[in-house]
């Protein structure tokens, strides 16, 4: 195999997308299944789905559903396929063995955004026309229950431990939080601006929502059930998915014909992909390497390769991070260097892909890679100081919680979590040397440890009081 004489390199953004699938007639929605081979995608105008072949990037086959397929689920066991048919009133059951419609589960009025239990046990069709979330056995396709939200419900996406779902009321400018266990409201979250889309980072500590009237992306803490974090900038922003490996966020916007990328470590956009026809309904592949955008305003699918660099893209100053590092030409790979000291280990995983552990360092630091044709800059790497905890104040609160706690210290700005004991959630970064969490509930008066995350690994423990 010949080898090109060119260093491995960092391109720019790609001027347009990668490949452009055709697909139905007005298509909106799309949901990759979790073995990566096929993409699904509701064509509207058609009242079908296109099966798309991930190998090959063609339409493998076309299925007939009812009438203004919208919003659509793949099965955690990726057997079958759930269509929520806006025009019919029913949810179409796709059997991917066969590519053939399984079953119609009728009866759901104006049925659009649709998500699976992680189990796969139940999931939740939202109804726009009765406001509300219908919820479906999936064993017997049955509904077994109907909760109502907020004004005009756009799409609803259950948490990874499949607790709680989250449903955009993009009439009431809301989010509602379902609790899944007794199919009630538990909360409702303000502060949006006709939020449509919803993603979740992997450990589910965030939900991102896009706020296609105020141009922005709220970052909700799905612990306090607050938008603590607003990312701007963005022009008419449709739906956002998330890469499953984590540091990335991919947020469609309508305004710029674009798809924008979000760091979110930092929740700021670090590129942007121009290109699009109308983008909408948006995918990331499982390996998190490549992106499917719905063209609705092109009846196609494009398909581009996650921006080149460095992910993640901190760590601790010990080393011993794994990340993946993207770009061009890694055939052949001989070294991977973080600065000047090389990489604890690597492997070449095709011309465009290579793993590394980090070695310890310090600062920022240029990450190269050295191949047959020379030695080229992929990114950067951040070592990050572990944080160190100096008091919180109040050091004790009342066994119900809710009050607000103020952690002092230091390193503090790149923290991704706050532990009480064993519950989780993300706090609101003040500044470096402080951070604002709402103490959770307890079991019973004692002593719980307070302890912070950031990429530089965990902090000291502090104790904090419950009476």
């Amino acid at each position: 195999m010949s080898l090109p004489a060119t260093a491995p390199q960092v391109p720019a953004p790609p001027a347009a997308p990668l490949t452009r699938i055709p697909v139905g007639h007005g298509p909106l929605g799309i949901a990759i299944a979790p073995d990566g081979a096929h993409a699904y995608v509701t064509n509207f105008g058609s009242g079908t789905v296109s099966v798309i072949d991930t190998a090959t990037r063609t339409v493998a086959a076309t299925v007939v559903t009812g009438a203004g397929p919208w919003g659509i689920a793949v099965s955690p066991d990726g057997t079958q396929v759930y269509v929520s048919n806006f025009g019919a009133g029913s949810v179409s059951v796709i059997d991917t063995a066969t590519n053939t419609v399984a079953a119609t589960i009728a009866g759901i009025t104006s049925p659009v955004g649709v998500d699976f239990a992680p189990g796969g046990q139940f999931a939740y069709v939202i109804s726009q026309g009765r406001n509300a979330a219908v919820r479906v056995d999936t064993a017997t396709r049955a509904v077994v229950a109907t909760v109502p939200v907020g004004t005009r419900p756009y799409n609803v996406l259950i948490t990874p431990d499949a607790t709680r779902a989250y449903v955009s009321n993009f009439g009431g400018d809301t989010v509602s939080v379902i609790d899944t266990a007794t199919d009630t409201v538990l909360t409702t979250i303000t502060g949006f601006d006709l939020p449509r889309g919803l993603a979740f980072t992997p450990d589910g500590l965030r939900l991102y929502v896009t706020d296609y009237g105020g141009n922005t992306v709220s970052v909700v803490s799905t612990y306090s059930n607050t938008v603590v974090r607003t990312i701007g900038g963005m022009s008419i922003p449709f739906f956002v998915a998330a890469a499953s490996s984590g540091g990335r966020a991919y947020v469609s916007v309508d305004g710029t014909s674009s798809v924008q990328v979000v760091n979110t470590v930092t929740d700021s956009v670090t590129a942007t992909v121009p290109g699009f026809n109308v983008p909408n309904w948006l995918a990331v592949t499982p390996d998190s390497q490549y992106v499917y955008v719905v063209n609705n305003g092109g009846d196609s699918v494009s398909v581009f390769r996650s921006p080149p660099g460095v992910l993640p893209g901190q760590g601790p100053v010990g080393g011993g991070t794994t990340v993946t590092i993207t770009g061009h030409y890694f055939t052949g790979a001989t070294a991977v260097k973080f600065g000047s000291r090389q990489a604890r280990s690597f492997t070449v995983w095709d011309d465009n892909t290579i793993t590394a552990v980090t070695p310890a360092g310090t600062g920022a630091v240029t990450v190269t890679v050295t191949a047959p044709g020379g030695t080229g800059p992929l990114g950067h790497f951040y070592y990050i100081p572990p944080p160190v905890l100096a008091d919180l104040t109040p050091a004790g609160g009342p066994v119900g919680g809710g009050n607000t706690v103020v952690i002092s210290g230091s390193h503090l700005s790149t923290a991704t979590e706050v532990r009480f004991g064993a519950t989780r959630m993300f706090p609101t970064v003040d500044s470096d040397s402080r951070l604002t969490v709402i103490a959770p509930a307890a079991a019973g008066p004692g002593d719980a440890q307070v302890q912070v995350i950031t990429p530089g690994g965990p902090s000291n423990v502090l104790s904090y009081t419950y009476a």
